[in-house]
């Protein structure tokens, strides 16, 4: 690709995303971490109340704004991959019913590759953790509210199949014209 590319993968928590975006690494692409995860450690290590579970909205402030920054580090002429991005954010708020008129506004100046790639659930591969909370309800909830969040954006929302990591990398590479 001869543009700069910013390629979203997301779905619910523990659906197979980090693995893809490890792999994608190691294959040579440029990818950028979950933002949530790195927000969550660092305000639990500061004893802070800025967590999805005692905050949300700070929260999500916290996480957007690390999203930005993260969209802004995207390298040039090259397709760079994303754990999760900022309409993520508000698919997290809808779900609680919070407002999220604010970041909808900013998110519509930080578009995206025209297709996004949702792992879908998939209970198996289900493992919950310290920065992991959300019971497997909770995350098929996500789950909906991603696919309407990215769709009222206008994205195109192309499910990847529950299979092995290699398998899900190729699948996204293909959909792509990459590889």
């Amino acid at each position: 690709m001869s543009t700069t590319e910013r390629v979203i993968i997301t779905g619910g928590p523990g659906t197979g995303k980090s693995t893809i975006i490890d792999l994608m690494e190691q294959g040579g692409y440029t990818c950028h971490r979950e933002v949530s995860r790195a927000v969550i450690k660092e305000e639990l290590a500061k004893g802070s109340a800025q967590l999805p579970w005692d905050d949300i909205s700070g929260f999500s402030d916290l996480v957007f704004d690390g999203q930005t920054s993260q969209y802004r580090a995207a390298v040039s002429g090259k397709i760079n991959f994303y754990d999760r991005g900022l309409i993520d954010v508000i698919a997290y708020l809808k779900k609680d019913n919070l407002p999220s008129d604010a970041l909808e506004d900013l998110a519509q100046h930080y578009p995206y590759h025209s297709k996004i790639f949702l792992t879908p659930p998939w209970e198996e591969i289900y493992a919950m953790d310290d920065e992991r909370r959300e019971d497997f309800t909770t995350m098929n909830a996500i789950h909906q509210e991603l696919i309407k969040a990215y769709t009222s954006f206008g994205y195109e929302v192309i499910e990847v199949p529950k299979s092995s990591p290699q398998e899900r990398v190729k699948f996204i590479l293909e959909h792509l014209g990459v590889e």
